[in-house]
């Protein structure tokens, strides 16, 4: 009679498939949040060739959201109160009340955002020829609050673009901004806003073109990582 076949390695030794990777914790988000609700109805798509149709389970929100980007981590969207033309809000996706909330990785996403949209913004509102003062028109402010002491109006991150056009320049609120937030404020006429977002995800379209050829960037190619862990995985492709 034959022996026993031996298997091998022993059922003892032999280690168990990898089970499935855990699902993602959700982002966090809050539902009185205004920032939160026009991140909730927007999902995310390539900046080059944004998709502006809200999420079916969405209402449509009032007032209505300019949106510029609305990548898996960061949007940007035209303020309903500019200072100026093109005054542009940069939010996290998730809802994180201050800057001192943000981890590395979503650091990273929102540093890398804020000077192609300072560019789009600037080349979109101020152009590029000197303006009649023989300035540099490329003027603008990033401003960002944390705390109402400090004139955080949303609790929700979020950073101003905001263009300086010249002195000279028809234009709202000129004469009022050695501070921010005191310069005459009016709402966003959606004409206005729709003739703007549309001017600004063109120029948007050609910045994401320019660092892929210049810097070797996709930025089509959304980053990931794992937020509040303290074990970022870096940038990762879709």
């Amino acid at each position: 009679m034959a022996p026993p076949a031996t298997i091998w390695p022993p059922a003892s030794s032999r280690r168990a498939k990898p089970s499935a990777k855990p699902a993602k914790p959700a982002l966090p988000s809050s539902p009185t949040c205004p920032f939160c609700a026009i991140a909730a109805a927007h999902p995310p798509s390539p900046p080059s060739r944004l998709f502006t149709t809200t999420t079916p389970d969405t209402r449509p929100l009032e007032p209505q959201t300019h949106l510029i980007l609305s990548t898996k981590h960061v949007l940007a969207f035209l303020d309903i109160m500019p200072l100026t033309r093109g005054h542009l809000l940069v939010i996290s996706r998730g809802h994180y009340e201050k800057l001192g909330n943000v981890g590395v990785g979503l650091g990273r996403e929102l540093g890398k955002w804020l000077p192609i949209l300072s560019r789009v913004v600037a080349r979109t509102v101020l152009g590029t020829e000197l303006d009649s003062r023989g300035e540099d028109p490329a003027q603008w402010n990033v401003v960002q609050n944390n705390g109402p002491r400090a004139s955080q109006t949303v609790p929700h991150v979020h950073f101003h673009i905001i263009p300086r056009p010249s002195l000279d320049t028809n234009t709202p609120a000129k004469g009022g901004w050695l501070m921010f937030g005191r310069g005459q404020r009016e709402e966003l006429d959606d004409d206005e806003g729709y003739e703007t977002v549309a001017q600004l995800r063109a120029e948007l379209a050609k910045e994401v073109v320019r660092v892929k050829e210049e810097e070797g960037i996709d930025l089509d190619l959304d980053g990931d990582f794992e937020q509040g862990k303290g074990k970022g995985r870096g940038l990762e492709k879709l």
